[in-house]
């Protein structure tokens, strides 16, 4: 991946940069390598973001579209959540900012917008949101508001892709699978991972609607991305193991998820450098 001009620029407008900077750097820079060198969505245009969180994507996605062009971020996550600094905080510094007038950000459910605004979007925007949908009807109904084209033109997806090229990578993809099989229980999860869906999951679902890809790549995130390491980090936690017990009990489904875990711990044990080592997994990029 290239050095970008944009990079310092947009790490610049985060919410108290200096303090993270280094992890508001390769955050940037993956979320730039899709949307300008990938996707290249062009200036002037009417962007849905589903999902944008504390706005890492969306100030990516503001630099794109131009002074011309604007992003309805819809996210339904409570503005309270998150730290050391809330959606609600990172949100309204954004757009306090220079790009801030690119933006709007709309806490609602993605399906309720939809609902609610006759707009047509030349992009709608899913980058590492789906997997926090509490279930797999709700992507699909996304899928199925989006599919006839009359609201979005085009659909671009880029999400975690079960995958690991590198065996620093193992880790992930299982604490991954651990993670949704754990919450899947828990049915007031607040998790990062609740649906892990497979990109052949997610391409079926849409290609049932007779949307079909127009192409698709994977991508590997850059070093230093933490994602991975976070997530191996709460499924080797021992807090895991008393939520297994808290949600799942001691039956067959504990001793499935406990499995899993034994073999994330498994595969940090194998590689040189241990947790050090763990590198974020395969990301699937496609446009439809």
């Amino acid at each position: 991946m290239a050095p970008n001009p944009d990079l310092d620029r947009l790490t610049s407008l985060y919410i108290d940069p200096d303090k993270q900077l280094p992890v508001a750097q390769t955050q940037c820079l993956h979320r730039i390598h899709i949307i300008q060198d990938i996707w290249a969505i062009p200036a002037g245009s009417k962007v849905l973001e589903i999902g944008p969180g504390q706005g890492d994507c969306t100030l990516v996605l503001a630099a794109a579209v131009g002074e011309h062009g604007h992003v309805d971020a819809v996210d339904p996550c409570d503005l309270d959540y998150g730290s050391p600094w809330t959606v609600g905080q990172a949100q309204a510094h954004i757009a306090a900012g220079p790009l801030g007038r690119r933006i709007s950000f709309i806490q609602a459910d993605p399906l309720a917008h939809l609902a609610s605004t006759a707009t047509v979007y030349d992009y709608a925007v899913l980058v590492h949101c789906l997997w926090y949908f509490d279930a797999p009807a709700r992507i699909a109904a996304l899928f199925a508001a989006l599919a006839p084209k009359t609201r979005a033109k085009n659909v671009l997806i880029a999400e975690w892709a079960l995958e690991a090229k590198l065996p620093a990578q193992v880790p992930h993809v299982l604490a991954a699978l651990a993670r949704a099989n754990l919450e899947v229980h828990n049915p007031a999860s607040e998790a990062n991972i609740r649906t892990a869906a497979s990109p052949a999951w997610l391409k079926g679902c849409l290609e049932r609607l007779g949307v079909r890809v127009r192409r698709e790549e994977l991508v590997l995130p850059p070093e230093g991305l933490r994602d991975g390491v976070w997530e191996v980090g709460s499924v080797v936690a021992e807090g895991f193991r008393e939520d297994v017990a808290r949600y799942c009990g001691d039956g067959e489904q504990a001793v499935a998820v406990l499995g899993i875990r034994e073999a994330v711990v498994a595969a940090v044990k194998g590689l040189e450098a241990g947790m050090d080592g763990v590198r974020s997994m395969q990301v699937w990029v496609a446009e439809f």
